[in-house]
């Protein structure tokens, strides 16, 4: 069971049939607060603005989220429930504080997210402003990799790159594609698939001459189409 309420909301699972009447309410209890909880450190920030308020307030705000636990250790379905409601209450009150306070909500993030092949989640940003945000505020992108448009640009002066831009720049709409493919699926190919391709055109028989040249006169005009 966890002791910290960011742990207990990091992950939460369906319960299992069949299903436990405590643990359906937690369960589902802990998703609500999440989704609470998510909105003010979007709005916010993660642990701003209790970072900002008198020390009374943090510790009620701290003993508010202790009593989530004890009720969970008691499996006391009532006291859960209250201490959920009682827990949504203190981030509203967050809420207000910093709106009185004049606290300034977190600038919106440009970001460009992909989940790549491996799983993992590439992010490319603007600045490194951005990127710092980024990393702060946006802690539920789990595996991911930030990288600013600068450091693109960084990685864009190695000389395969800059080749691969000439041809973009005559078609960009050019789809740049992976070529070092398994061999196992190339078995004729070699490692890329284009390499050491068997022709049926030119292996076999030669070719037939396409001109009979035996029975022309033998001018200089002519010696080029011997060669057929």
């Amino acid at each position: 069971m966890q002791k910290k309420l960011s742990k207990a909301l990091k992950k939460i699972e369906q319960p299992s049939f069949p299903i436990d009447s405590f643990e359906a309410v937690m369960r589902s209890g802990l998703i609500d607060l999440k989704a609470v909880k998510n909105n003010h450190e979007k709005k916010w920030g993660i642990n701003r603005v209790i970072e900002l308020v008198d020390s009374e307030f943090r510790i009620k705000f701290w003993k508010q989220s202790e009593r989530i636990f004890d009720a969970q250790v008691k499996r006391d379905e009532v006291r859960f429930e209250k201490a959920i409601q009682g827990m949504k209450n203190a981030y509203a009150a967050l809420d207000r504080w910093a709106e009185a306070h004049g606290v300034e909500p977190v600038p919106e993030i440009k970001a460009c997210e992909l989940q790549m092949q491996d799983g993992s989640v590439m992010v490319v940003v603007e600045t490194q402003h951005d990127a710092e945000l980024y990393q702060q505020f946006r802690p539920d992108v789990l595996n991911r990799h930030i990288w600013t448009m600068q450091e693109l640009e960084v990685i864009m002066e190695s000389p395969v790159i800059k080749e691969t831009m000439k041809i973009k720049a005559l078609h960009p709409t050019a789809n740049l594609v992976r070529l070092d493919k398994d061999p196992v699926k190339f078995p004729h190919a070699g490692e890329t698939g284009l390499d050491d391709m068997k022709s049926d055109e030119l292996e076999g028989e030669p070719m037939k001459k396409v001109f009979d040249t035996s029975k022309m006169i033998r001018k200089a005009s002519n010696r080029a189409l011997e060669a057929f």
